[in-house]
């Protein structure tokens, strides 16, 4: 919109030029007088006009210049009306004469402008009182050379006086441009002030030949001469309309342009001068005028002494303050370059470090910036344990001229690998030309290693969901195998062969149990059935099969106290603790060896505990599992109990096994400490607290008393109906009667409509439809003196976990035998009423 109207006023401008030439081909004086008063107005909207576009000191620039042009068409109309309509005797004194011998005073302070900084707005009462001066000094010199001797001089002597005086002022004026454009850094400043110095030069130059032609010759109205005022006035248009905002380079930090500075303080000095110079020719009865005048540009001048010295000590103040921020700030952000924990750099375009800050030295292995500095290269090929990311780190960078969390795996100089996450952006020039990257570097080692493990756990996880699965459905298979089975063999009994055969199904069974029993511990989905255990018992049971999995070449030897104290514990968790620990040491010996495994009782004591964080007082079972293997150093021992960390070659081993063992421990409230020797082995030994309730030892042969019959009602809830079939032939086999519903739905039906009393709820845990917790807690919401027994191959509830731990449940785990069913059974029938929310717990 703006370059439109531009465009518009140079046009028109052009135009008016055109019709002067033809007005003074046909020598009409009003209408050369007009067109030049139009072309002063115009110059004026031209300069406005621009102002508008301009910002800052660029537009206060161009309205001052508009300001000028305004005074001058003021003139121009005044000697347009006196010449033209009045036809005034050029010897009598005309408003325009002021006008147009002083236009330029605007002009003239233009000169002093100084830029947007807060340091040149220090100076800005100075300007004014500049500007005054120059006010003092135009109306000093008109007062004292042209008002008084034109009333009363000859008309030759005042042309003279005229041609002088403005010769002068556009000498000096147009110098003062022009030395203004030419000493100046700032490109804006040189494209404002050289504009108007050309004009102001071409002004001049006909201006000198216009008044030595008036004064020397014969001039008469609308002559060719007049030529020499609108050719000018149409050149500053072109030049106003023209001219845009140069790209500025970015100024030093506290520093501000002396050239207008250096012309203030000229100014200080010479404008008053010119002051007493004028008031010199001042006749006797302007003495007054002219002693108030000298009075008051030398107090301007006192003043603006004053102003500046004040001005320059704050200037001072401000720049001492911006340089101690200055300071600050450098000793500030060189703390955080030396202290930062992540890696800082620069590096020029062609890859050499030009800085590094000590986390990065430090990180890559180098003892000194100055050593890292000097040999190491950015970006080298040698750099990267993989020199294809070289390829991928340089396209990306490429593309995109930053690289966020770029993730690579680098070699240090020590020959170690870690994992980097490295940020970097290009630092250009006010060309744009790159000159430096910063970025920063972050150690992400342990953060990689982290989510490994994650990933391998979440494998983990996976793999003991599916084995869970697996297993459930295992159990009910083996429950009606090993239910069956049982059952033959006892109708079987005279009948040597078939009672054979059912054995071998039934011992079939049982392996089959025992690995869906290990694919519960897997997925630890096994219910802890928490119950008074001797450990003698768990380790004897054991021994057969310990001694199949760690092979022949070790020999394992026990040493169990005769007297251990029972304790409360779930005996598979104990078996997997034996277990692991012997794997464990099995793989210490890969030649051969000797496994220890001791029992006896202990009881902990406050100095104990004090020294073994994590430990309890009073009586405990101690297990210890000792080998004569490897052996272990101090940092190995100190992450043994990490999970997935493991000194095994890749594939032999998940690093879950010794803290499984760790969990188990602590789950028991227990403690486990190690000790270990390289080259002569490893020591576990775990403290299990007793059960203070069982005051003796239990015999590990103790023989079980087959559950007396039964005359009681149980509704029984399975969804498989295999195993529905199985428990119901047992439980009617022993006298019970039994209600067996297909559906979760039909059992909570029948707890609202059956008349008679209904003894115990046998269900499933996980049934379509309805799961066996709901439903026990609706049968007790119907039934509230009814009780309940559940069943399951597995959960993965860990509420139902610690509940039948701690005998809060009556629970039978899948799969079951006849006896194992029977026994659950009347132990639930006959056991203390449990209140209703122990029952079906939310």
């Amino acid at each position: 919109m703006s370059l439109g109207i531009s465009r518009k006023v140079v046009i028109l401008a052009l135009a008016l030029l055109a019709c002067h030439v033809l007005v003074l081909a046909l020598h009409a004086a009003l209408l050369s007088n007009l067109v030049e008063l139009a072309l002063a107005v115009l110059a004026a909207a031209a300069a406005y006009q621009t102002a508008q576009r301009a910002h800052g000191f660029a537009r206060r620039f161009w309205r001052l210049i508009g300001v000028s042009f305004t005074l001058y068409s003021l003139g121009q109309a005044f000697y347009t009306y006196y010449d033209s309509i009045l036809h005034a005797s050029p010897n009598l004194w005309w408003p325009s004469d002021a006008l147009l011998l002083f236009y330029v005073a605007p002009m003239v302070m233009a000169l002093f402008l100084g830029d947007d900084s807060a340091e040149a707005k220090a100076f800005s009462s100075q300007r004014q009182l500049d500007f005054l001066q120059v006010g003092i000094v135009t109306l000093s010199t008109y007062l004292f050379f042209f008002y008084q001797p034109w009333s009363g001089g000859p008309p030759h002597s005042i042309a003279t006086l005229i041609w002088r005086v403005e010769i002068v002022r556009d000498v000096v004026i147009t110098s003062a441009f022009a030395l203004r454009a030419l000493l100046t850094r700032s490109r804006l400043v040189r494209s404002l002030f050289g504009r108007v110095a050309l004009f102001l030069l071409v002004f001049s130059v006909g201006d000198l030949v216009y008044l030595n032609v008036q004064v020397w010759g014969d001039m008469q109205n609308a002559s060719w001469y007049e030529l020499l005022w609108t050719v000018p006035r149409t050149l500053l248009i072109l030049l106003a309309a023209s001219w845009t905002p140069p790209v500025e380079a970015e100024p030093e930090p506290g520093k501000i342009a002396a050239e207008p500075l250096l012309l203030a303080q000229f100014a200080h000095i010479a404008l008053p001068l010119l002051v007493l110079i004028t008031a010199s020719h001042a006749q006797r009865k302007q003495l007054a005028v002219a002693l108030i005048a000298v009075v008051a540009s030398f107090a301007c001048s006192s003043a603006r002494l004053v102003l500046g010295q004040r001005a320059q000590q704050q200037l001072r103040l401000r720049q001492e303050q911006t340089a101690e921020s200055l300071r600050a700030a450098e000793e500030k952000y060189r703390n955080i370059f030396e202290n930062a924990v992540n890696g800082i750099f620069q590096v020029t375009p062609e890859g050499k470090y030009t800085a590094a800050n000590p986390a990065l030295v430090k990180m890559l292995g180098y003892d000194s910036a100055e050593e890292f500095l000097q040999t190491r290269t950015y970006n080298a090929k040698e750099n990267y344990a993989d020199p294809a990311m070289k390829g991928q780190f340089q396209d990306l960078l490429r593309r995109d001229d930053e690289l966020q969390s770029f993730e690579s795996e680098i070699n240090c100089k020590d020959g170690k690998k870690i994992w980097t996450s490295e940020h970097l952006k290009a630092i250009r020039d006010g060309s744009g030309e790159i000159i430096a990257y910063e970025g920063t570097v972050e150690n992400i080692t342990e953060q990689r290693k982290l989510q490994r493990q994650l990933q391998l756990a979440q494998r983990m996880e996976s793999l003991g969901t599916l084995a869970g699965g697996i297993a459930h459905d295992f159990n009910n298979l083996l429950t009606v195998i090993g239910g069956y089975s049982t059952l033959l063999m006892d109708g079987l009994v005279g009948n040597a062969r078939l009672h054979s055969a059912a054995d071998q199904i039934h011992k079939a069974g049982q392996r089959a149990t025992a690995l869906t029993r290990q694919l519960l511990v897997f997925s630890r989905q096994q219910i802890l059935q928490g119950s008074t255990v001797n450990l003698n018992t768990v380790i004897t049971n054991m021994m057969q099969m310990l001694q199949r999995l760690i092979g022949e070449h070790i020999d394992v030897q026990t040493s169990l106290a005769a007297d251990l104290r029972l304790m409360k514990a779930d005996t598979g968790q104990l078996e997997q603790i034996i277990m692991n620990l012997a794997v464990n040491a099995r793989d210490a010996m890969p030649e051969g060896g000797k496994l220890m495994v001791q029992t006896s009782n202990v009881v902990l004591d406050e100095a104990f505990v004090e020294s073994h964080v994590g430990s309890r007082t009073g009586p405990h079972v101690l297990l210890v599992v000792s080998d004569n293997g490897t052996g272990m150093n101090a940092d190995t021992q100190a992450r043994i109990f990490d999970p997935f960390f493991t000194t095994k070659e890749a594939g032999r081993g998940t690093g879950l096994g010794l803290a499984v063992v760790y969990g188990i421990v602590k789950h028991s409230k227990g403690y486990i400490s190690v000790y270990s020797e390289v080259g002569h082995g490893t020591s576990f030994r775990i403290y299990l607290p007793v059960d203070e309730r069982a005051a003796k030892p239990q015999a590990a042969s103790a023989a079980r008393a087959l559950p007396p019959r039964g005359t009681e009602t149980i509704l029984l809830v399975e969804d498989d109906p295999a195993v529905r079939a199985l428990a119901n032939t047992i439980l009617h086999d022993k006298g019970y009667a039994v209600l067996a519903p297909q559906h979760p739905a039909e059992a909570e039906q029948i707890c609202a409509q059956h008349t008679q009393p209904i003894h115990l709820l046998l269900t499933d845990m996980i049934m379509p439809g309805m799961s066996g917790r709901e439903l026990a807690r609706r049968a007790v919401a119907l039934r509230p003196h009814i009780k309940v027994l559940y069943m399951s191959g597995y959960t993965d509830d860990a509420l139902i976990h610690r509940e039948v731990f701690e005998n809060r449940f009556h629970f039978v785990q899948k799969p079951f035998t006849p006896v194992e069913l029977e026994t659950k059974v009347r132990e639930a029938l006959d056991s203390v009423q449990l209140s209703a929310q122990a029952v079906t717990p939310s």
